[in-house]
């Protein structure tokens, strides 16, 4: 096998980089330069996407943000708030046979971690893509590994037959109180629902009113999703999906209620009429990230969804040990 060259891709790279994700399974659109560059903007963090080349040849990679905590430690995280996973991918593989597929990763990974254990990073922390299921590479030579969990809706099932008798009785009352739903790509609208989510809990969003604008913006332009949303007879936005495409699915990458409605049902509305309208556009599934929180889990269950697992490896030193544990001693909670 021809010897990985890992490097730090420059700018002028990003393309070749985004030629990669819309090839490599399991790319998706949080690993593309232009999603980490919001990302990167809107939180300050230092973007870094580092290539893997096989004889000049882009075969794999990962993105990483990373970060001096008090010029003491040096953090690097493959993902960031609101974008869950992205980390390693590579090149897809041509091979029929399962063990060469498997080499082919390990040649890939392999070479990557070496350089990521070489870039003095106190703290490495990356997550997998659903379906990236070999993290072995890592796993195999001392990083921590964690299993986390997303939720896929079958577009290709009858929903009526999957849907619980609680989902039934929220979309009777939805119905009954002359809820509709329409797309509506306003990010205002969204910000404002957003809002009050966090103001109930005596939150501030998790991320600048600027982050949601440019997302709003990279959607029209790009084509990469919209936004659905509930509104009341009078005309009221009181819930909102906003929805990005991908591989053959759609990723339900995060919602807003207005929680002074939220017992008519605005949100088993919105679930039941996406998976009709992307069932009828040939979508295959939708990816519904609410699987690692118990209150959204317990409420999409109420769809028959499949629960699909994900993965995250971190490998932390030492110093960085110490830090994280007398960290947690001095700012423990009392009760």
């Amino acid at each position: 096998m021809d010897e990985i060259e890992v490097r730090e891709l420059a700018p002028s790279e990003y393309n070749e980089w985004d030629l990669l994700v819309e090839k490599a399974q399991p790319g998706t659109l949080f690993h593309t330069s232009e999603w980490l560059g919001i990302c990167r903007d809107a939180l300050s963090k230092e973007l870094r996407i580092y290539g893997c080349f096989r004889k000049g040849e882009l075969v794999g990679g990962c993105p990483l943000f990373v970060k001096n905590i008090k010029g003491a430690l040096k953090v690097a995280n493959s993902t960031c708030n609101m974008t869950s996973y992205s980390g390693p991918l590579i090149k897809e593989s041509n091979s029929s046979k399962a063990s060469k597929r498997v080499q082919e990763v390990h040649d890939i990974l392999n070479p990557l971690r070496e350089f990521l254990c070489k870039q003095g990073f106190d703290s490495i922390h990356l997550t997998f893509a659903p379906g990236f299921k070999d993290v072995r590479p890592f796993t195999w030579y001392g990083w921590d590994s964690t299993v986390h969990y997303t939720h896929y809706l079958n577009l290709n099932e009858d929903v009526d037959n999957n849907i619980s008798r609680k989902i039934r009785r929220e979309l009777k009352t939805a119905n009954e109180a002359g809820l509709k739903t329409r797309v509506w790509n306003d990010p205002e609208t969204y910000y404002h629902l957003l809002s009050m989510v966090y103001e109930k809990q005596k939150l501030a969003p998790p991320l600048p009113r600027g982050f949601f604008e440019r997302v709003f913006k990279l959607i029209q332009e790009k084509d990469i999703g919209y936004m659905f949303v509930t509104e009341t007879p009078e005309g009221e936005a009181i819930a909102a999906h906003l929805n990005l495409y991908g591989k053959k699915c759609t990723v339900t990458w995060t919602s807003a209620l207005n929680p002074d409605f939220g017992r008519l049902g605005p949100n088993a509305l919105l679930y039941y009429n996406e998976f009709l309208d992307l069932k009828s556009r040939n979508f295959e599934y939708m990816n519904v990230m609410a699987a690692n929180i118990s209150r959204f889990a317990d409420f999409i269950m109420g769809f028959s969804p499949e629960l699909i697992p994900y993965y995250s490896v971190t490998l932390e030193s030492k110093k960085y040990s110490i830090a994280k544990t007398m960290y947690k001693i001095t700012h423990k909670e009392t009760y």
